[in-house]
């Protein structure tokens, strides 16, 4: 009978190797790029391209990682993607139920190919768009976990289109 207990035990140890990241009372939030899980933060007016954002219209794809949010395999989170122009609202959008995966308890939470997009009605067209190319932008992104937990931080990047 040990045997089987043993073999049953393997497939949960297994699961939790990567573990949760727990929160903390100061979380913080990171802004930055990478592919195929590496990251990389953006450094202040980093230049960073327009692409097509899946809720329409054009933004800046950013990777979040997080530090002191609760992040797991089966943990959501909902994350406010805000973007500032010359002190204004240029684009925001409420992105819901977004998984926050734990990279690994000291790397913190992860959220992959997210965008932060414009306001689809004031830069919908080329025109509008070209006018954004070397713009200085503000990133104002706050990460809230299903406990409620938040965390929120802004990063100045340069927008480049049409380059």
């Amino acid at each position: 009978m040990r045997p089987l207990i043993v073999l049953a035990s393997l497939p949960l140890l297994a699961g939790c190797a990567q573990g949760l990241c727990t929160p903390s009372d100061d979380p913080t939030v990171l802004l930055g790029n990478g592919v195929g899980g590496a990251f990389e933060p953006y450094e202040d007016l980093q230049q960073v391209t327009l692409e097509s954002a899946p809720q329409g219209g054009s933004g800046v794809r950013v990777n979040i990682e997080t530090h002191g949010l609760l992040a797991g395999d089966d943990q959501l989170s909902d994350t406010q993607l805000d973007i500032i122009m010359d002190g204004e609202l240029a684009g925001t959008f409420l992105q819901e139920n977004t998984r926050l995966l734990c990279a690994d308890p000291e790397i913190g939470g992860r959220i992959d190919g997210t965008v932060a997009g414009f306001d689809k009605d004031e830069y919908g067209s080329n025109d509008a768009l070209l006018a954004l190319n070397g713009q200085v932008v503000t990133l104002d992104i706050t990460v809230t976990d299903e406990d409620g937990n938040s965390a929120n931080t802004q990063q100045d990047v340069t927008v480049v289109y049409g380059n």
